[in-house]
């Protein structure tokens, strides 16, 4: 029985006796610990870098946003540009070192007449004329004019070169020139009228100076064959001579008188001046006019001793001016009536100057009253000074025609 007892387990367990050092057991107990300290730093080590790596994933994930939004920038921003270079008022070309049309906008397609396709081809695909002046344009280095021909336009030139780099050296770079083009037509054509201004002033100048040495041997003229036509004559030969060399001074004074009166910007002074006589006078001064042109000459004014305030001199150009247009337009045999009716009510009168001529074509109207260099019958002035002289008389002109029915030309101007 003893030593059955002896052989039961003990409800305490016996101690554990560590192995023995260099026994197997030993050994697998270092291994066991050292790879328990392994495994404990390696998952040190593995929240580390998985920390380590979600902080890489937010910094990839933040400039991956930055890079998106600065594509979209400068999206944004190569499309503004597009828009603003396709809106320029000036024309835009880039040519590439192989000159080849890199790009173009719309105003410089305008400028230089070429399709919208111009982008992409080389220049000597283009026309002669636009190939030889964008190619010269490529050659200078100053800005300069010139000129299409095919556009009839001038355009201003300026030339700037752009260079894009290449990606791994300088030797790579891209050259590229662009041509900023400008439309220079209206200043070139300013230019031109301001040049012929001049021209027509210096030439308006010595006409005045010419018509005011002209003009004094011409009233001596005038007053000799006046007196002329006054002394009685033996044959009918004699008496047509002097009529015509009348009519022919007279017209060359109203010439002269004209050209004067164009370039005299002086303001005339007026006095109480009988209408009727003004008239009546102006008549007998064109009579020869109107006899070598074989027109007859009638006169209606039942006036009295209606007034005016006026100038006699000026009023009598407006008449002969008038009457001179009427029978360079007038078939021998036809007529010139001037009539004159009061309107007392309104303090005016009406002055009509009317013939039976060729009349005036309804396009040529509208200018009828503008000033012309030079026509088949000398100067354009006569119109333009009866203007100008009714005008000065605080009145009104204007014409009625129509081609093929004669013209009437009606001056209105204040009574006293």
């Amino acid at each position: 029985m003893h030593s059955r007892r002896q052989m039961l387990p003990s409800s305490h367990p016996a101690p554990m006796v560590p192995p023995s050092a260099g026994t197997p057991a030993a050994n697998l107990a270092d291994a066991f610990h050292a790879f328990m300290a392994t495994a404990g730093r390696m998952e040190t080590s593995y929240g580390q870098l998985q920390a380590e790596v979600a902080q890489l994933r937010r910094e990839l994930e933040e400039r991956n946003a930055a890079l998106t939004a600065s594509l979209e920038e400068n999206s944004s921003i190569r499309s503004a540009l597009q828009q603003i270079l396709q809106a320029l008022p000036c024309g835009v070309i880039v040519v590439d070192k192989n000159h080849r049309v890199a790009w173009i906008n719309p105003e410089a397609q305008r400028l230089i007449g070429v399709p919208s396709q111009a982008a992409g081809l080389r220049l000597q695909n283009l026309s002669q004329a636009v190939q030889g002046n964008l190619t010269a344009a490529i050659a200078r280095e100053d800005e300069h004019e010139l000129f299409i021909a095919d556009e009839s336009r001038w355009l201003s030139v300026r030339k700037t070169t752009l260079r894009l780099e290449g990606p791994r050296s300088a030797a790579e770079s891209d050259e590229r020139t662009i041509l900023i083009l400008r439309d220079i037509t209206a200043r070139k054509k300013a230019d031109e009228q301001r040049e012929r201004s001049r021209d027509m002033v210096a030439l308006g100048e010595m006409a005045a100076v010419l018509a005011h040495e002209i003009r004094n041997p011409l009233s001596s003229l005038e007053l000799w064959t006046g007196l002329l036509a006054k002394r009685p004559v033996g044959d009918g030969e004699t008496s047509f001579v002097i009529e015509n060399l009348q009519a022919g001074v007279r017209s060359i004074s109203a010439t002269i008188n004209n050209i004067l009166q164009f370039h005299n910007s002086g303001t005339t002074n007026h006095a109480p001046v009988n209408l009727l006589a003004v008239l009546q006078n102006s008549v007998s001064f064109v009579r020869p006019l109107a006899d070598q042109a074989g027109i007859k000459l009638r006169l209606y004014a039942p006036l009295g001793s209606t007034e005016i305030m006026g100038d006699a001199n000026g009023l009598q150009q407006v008449v002969l001016n008038l009457a001179i247009n009427a029978f360079r337009h007038t078939y021998r045999g036809g007529t010139f009536t001037i009539s004159a009716s009061p309107r007392l009510e309104e303090r005016r009168v009406l002055i009509s100057f009317a013939d039976t001529g060729e009349g005036i074509d309804e396009d040529d109207l509208p200018a009828i009253f503008e000033p012309k260099a030079i026509t088949k019958n000398g100067p354009g002035l006569g119109l333009v000074i009866c203007r100008r002289i009714v005008e000065q008389h605080s009145g009104t002109i204007r014409v009625e025609s129509q081609s093929g029915r004669g013209t009437t030309f009606l001056v209105e101007l204040p009574v006293l």
